[in-house]
């Protein structure tokens, strides 16, 4: 029966920090939508944590993606030549 209840409690815990963590994502989003400007900050800090950490950071991107080579875009492949 204490097993029962030790394993409840922990679940609680961790309910309590879902519902947590949630509101901070939804406050956060809040924020964003009022000052645009913060979001392109937390990119660049995103993107510079990435950098020096050695890590590869993907962003996703309406119409596709632009592959990066040591941090610089690759160029596009050139075009097939005609005959």
């Amino acid at each position: 029966m204490l097993k029962a209840k030790q394993e409840g409690q922990a679940a609680l815990e961790g309910a309590r920090g879902e519902s947590a963590s949630l509101r901070n994502l939804a406050n956060a989003a809040r924020v964003f939508e009022g000052n645009p400007a913060l979001m392109n900050l937390r990119l660049m800090q995103s993107l510079s944590a990435a950098q020096n950490a050695g890590n590869t950071l993907v962003l996703g991107m309406p119409g596709g993606f632009l592959p990066l080579k040591n941090g610089k875009p690759n160029a596009p492949p050139d075009p097939p030549a005609e005959n």
